[in-house]
């Protein structure tokens, strides 16, 4: 006599919690792109909702996949590729020449897979995701020890919720090389006349202080304060909505 075993709740959550899960990952590597089932990795898929594979191997099983190789590695340049990557695995733009010349060379000397575990497998993923969690994008909101063009590059690189990371040309490659804002970021006054402009920051928290405090709010300052303002409204638990010359 066949008999069935019954799913207890704790079976329907983590099923639940893992198709969540499987949509946050695709849409974050595949840089919100449209993949057919023939597309999709369906043996890491069906690992990773068994309970046998983390979110971390997901994510590696993802960009390793002919899937991510064909949308972002062989229509792309290297430096675009490596954009991209840092996007993807990492949730922000390169800092510097340097990261990005790093995995260039890794890409040459090493191979696809050496470059893409580079991103997966260090102290950066570890610290900010663990195993456990999606990548998600983090240049939108600052972080603490990381600078204005931080900012600006991650604004660069996004697409928004609509958009997809398709085949592109590099788009920091000056801006890292030359240090200087993406072409397409807010355009700052030169040397010398800094703080004759302002910015606007337009912010919101979770947790208003005094009745006459508003969930959303806007601070005013000069360039040379910006960087010290940005952290100053994620000290106080702020997301910052957009920053915008006055």
């Amino acid at each position: 006599m066949l008999t069935s075993t019954p799913v207890s709740p704790a079976s329907d959550q983590r099923q639940a919690q893992a198709t969540e899960q499987l949509r946050a990952a695709y849409r974050q590597v595949f840089g919100n792109a449209h993949l057919f089932e023939h597309e999709r990795c369906l043996t890491a898929e069906s690992l990773f909702v068994n309970g046998d594979l983390t979110v971390q191997g997901l994510i590696q099983a993802l960009a390793l996949s002919d899937s991510y190789r064909r949308l972002f590695f062989e229509v792309n340049g290297p430096y675009r590729f490596v954009e991209l990557n840092f996007k993807h695995l990492l949730g922000r733009a390169p800092r510097d020449q340097a990261e990005v010349s790093e995995h260039v060379q890794r890409l040459a000397d090493d191979g696809y897979e050496a470059d893409i575990n580079s991103y997966i497998y260090n102290a950066e993923y570890m610290s900010v995701f663990g195993d456990d969690t999606v990548p998600h994008d983090r240049g939108l909101v600052s972080q603490v020890g990381e600078s204005n063009l931080a900012y600006y590059r991650h604004r660069s690189l996004s697409t928004g919720h609509a958009g997809f990371d398709g085949a592109q040309r590099a788009q920091l490659l000056t801006s890292l090389a030359t240090a200087t804002p993406p072409r397409d970021a807010q355009k700052i006054p030169g040397a010398g006349g800094r703080d004759q402009q302002r910015f606007v920051i337009r912010w919101v928290t979770a947790n208003p202080v005094g009745v006459n405090r508003r969930v959303s709010q806007a601070t005013t300052v000069p360039f040379s304060s910006l960087t010290d303002a940005i952290q100053g409204v994620h000290r106080r638990g702020g997301r910052i909505l957009t920053i915008t010359q006055s």
